[in-house]
């Protein structure tokens, strides 16, 4: 028998018409902590389900002690099948200065934990990341003088034995997958669990998107539709910008062969071609009151003087 002292029991099963807040004992769920938990899949779930009703809740639920609420921080699942059939549980109260500390404490116990799949490894490395970053007040990579003190993706990369860049890719990964739960967690969820195959790096693209914010996703034949017409914008402004970079740098190769002198022209073209550029430069200089056009001009003026004078 479990001490009555330490049992939480859900009354609201049987008791409908009262709230949580008029049950002194209730625990209360937090949707954006609750988020944060991936659930389990259907036969994962039952295989506890089963194992919770032989056996009773033996593992005590964890809640924040936030002033006279009780909010629950892990043990989403034994909670949610011990509601379901009246079981009762023990919890155990942490206490955390706000609800960032209390993120955090979350993704550590579930980064501690040896089932996570690859996808979910990721997705909870990028949110402590995300996690950390938003504690240092957004401060990332820019050190003082004499400040030894490493970067959030250094110390990161330290913890998990990967590189920083992995921890920079599995926090846009996140912040991707944190885009799709706003309009669909199911969906989330399904892609965290594997049920749904999704590259990370297209799950990325999203935070690429001027409207990913308020993207909404249906299922995920409408996510994959989306990813493709974001690919092919983000695919867009790459070749606009390489097409830039090119045009810059034929633009510039031009100038300097025209500003060039070739070694194989004789002296005289040399002379006349000095001649036309300082004509130019001095209607240059005219037209459009150009001061740079003057100091421009009298450099040639000194390199044709130079030339007339040698032999």
């Amino acid at each position: 028998m479990f001490k009555l002292g330490y049992l939480i029991v859900c009354l609201h099963i049987k008791l409908n018409n009262l709230t949580k807040t008029q049950l002194k004992n209730d625990l209360v769920l937090e949707k954006q902590l609750e988020d944060l938990i991936i659930p389990l899949n259907k036969e994962e779930f039952s295989q506890l389900e089963s194992n919770i009703l032989k056996e009773g809740c033996r593992e005590a639920l964890i809640a924040w002690k936030k002033e006279k609420k009780l909010i629950l921080i892990d043990g989403h699942n034994r909670y949610k099948i011990c509601c379901k059939h009246s079981i009762p549980f023990k919890v155990r109260e942490l206490r955390f200065e706000n609800i960032e500390e209390a993120k955090i404490w979350m993704l550590n116990n579930q980064l501690g934990r040896r089932n996570l799949n690859p996808d979910q490894m990721s997705y909870y490395r990028g949110l402590k990341y995300l996690g950390l970053k938003r504690k240092k007040g957004g401060y990332e990579n820019v050190q003082s003088k004499g400040q030894n003190e490493p970067s959030t993706a250094e110390s990161l990369s330290q913890e998990f034995n990967v590189s920083e860049s992995t921890i920079k890719r599995d926090a846009k990964y996140a912040e991707g997958l944190e885009i799709i739960t706003k309009s669909n967690p199911t969906l989330k969820n399904d892609i965290l669990n594997g049920e749904t195959k999704f590259k990370k790096s297209d799950v990325a693209l999203l935070t690429q998107s001027e409207d990913g914010q308020n993207i909404k996703f249906k299922n995920a034949a409408d996510l994959h539709n989306k990813l493709d017409v974001i690919k092919d914008s983000v695919f867009n402004d790459i070749e606009n910008s390489l097409n830039e970079i090119e045009e810059k740098r034929v633009k510039a190769a031009q100038a300097l062969l025209k500003e060039s002198e070739p070694i194989f022209q004789s002296k005289d073209d040399r002379i006349q071609n000095i001649k036309g550029r300082i004509i130019s430069m001095m209607n240059k200089a005219i037209r459009n009151k150009d001061l740079t056009a003057l100091g421009d001009m009298k450099k040639l003026i000194d390199k044709l003087e130079y030339l007339i004078s040698s032999d």
